[in-house]
């Protein structure tokens, strides 16, 4: 596999550049979520560890920027892209190549950790998870490592949105295992105070049935007051991926 892939069309981003720091076969994650694409997570841990050669990243990116135009370079990809130990030097990498606006797309898991906090604070866009009001839910939907709660997601994901200059925005995948708890979660939403809230339900193809556009339009009401984008709503732009194989990869038939 590539570690750079798309340019993905993203309701959420636009035409976006995707650089996988974990680039495996196999799901590596700290969530197991339900509703994932990716389906079952192979290897399921919040420890941090090196997955992929920065240099081979290097000129994988190079050939891409030469070939393609897009609207940003996303972390994303086969699994949570904060395991990944040398994020910090990727950020980096790409902030010599690149201008554009340098996002990630993040389950939230590792933010307790402050050298995580301090790398992301180097990017322009951050996309954090947040599908859960408690711990019950919590273990329901994103069946987490050992060692990960929602308390500890949930401190992390305030912090950071403290430490965060850029955009902030919190994504929340609804379905029926949580549409009931569309109100705690607008109240979370409203302490942690993002700069856009991204109303998301599992289209894509996966074990989970998405709600139908009525009723997140009711969930959406939930979260007056704050700026939100809906999945159903929100324009995808038209692309033309770099390779296609590498795109569905990551679908398993990103954002």
């Amino acid at each position: 596999m590539k570690s750079v892939y798309g340019p993905v069309a993203s309701w959420r981003l636009g035409k976006s550049l995707g650089v996988d720091l974990i680039c495996s076969e196999k799901k590596i994650c700290s969530f197991d979520c339900i509703y994932c694409q990716l389906e079952k997570t192979d290897e399921i841990t919040n420890q941090r560890d090196l997955f992929v050669s920065l240099d081979a990243v290097k000129e994988e990116l190079k050939n891409a920027l030469k070939k393609t135009t897009s609207d940003v370079v996303t972390l994303s990809g086969t699994g949570e892209p904060t395991l990944a130990k040398n994020m910090d030097e990727a950020i980096q990498m790409i902030r010599e190549l690149s201008d554009l606006p340098l996002a990630i797309l993040t389950n939230s898991s590792l933010f307790y950790d402050s050298s995580v906090r301090e790398s992301l604070c180097k990017l322009d866009i951050v996309v954090a998870k947040l599908d859960a009001s408690n711990q019950e839910i919590f273990q329901k939907i994103n069946r987490p490592a050992s060692g990960v709660t929602f308390e500890k997601t949930l401190n992390g994901i305030k912090k950071l949105r403290k430490d965060f200059s850029g955009k902030f925005a919190l994504q929340i995948m609804f379905m029926k295992e949580n549409k009931e708890y569309a109100y705690e979660l607008a109240e979370f939403a409203r302490e942690i105070n993002p700069d856009e809230v991204q109303i998301n339900t599992p289209l894509r193809y996966c074990p989970v049935k998405p709600l139908p556009k009525k009723e997140l339009d009711k969930i959406e009401m939930k979260f007056t007051g704050l700026n939100t984008l809906s999945v159903y709503t929100s324009p995808r732009p038209k692309t033309r991926p770099l390779d296609k194989l590498e795109l569905i990869k990551r679908r398993r038939l990103v954002p």
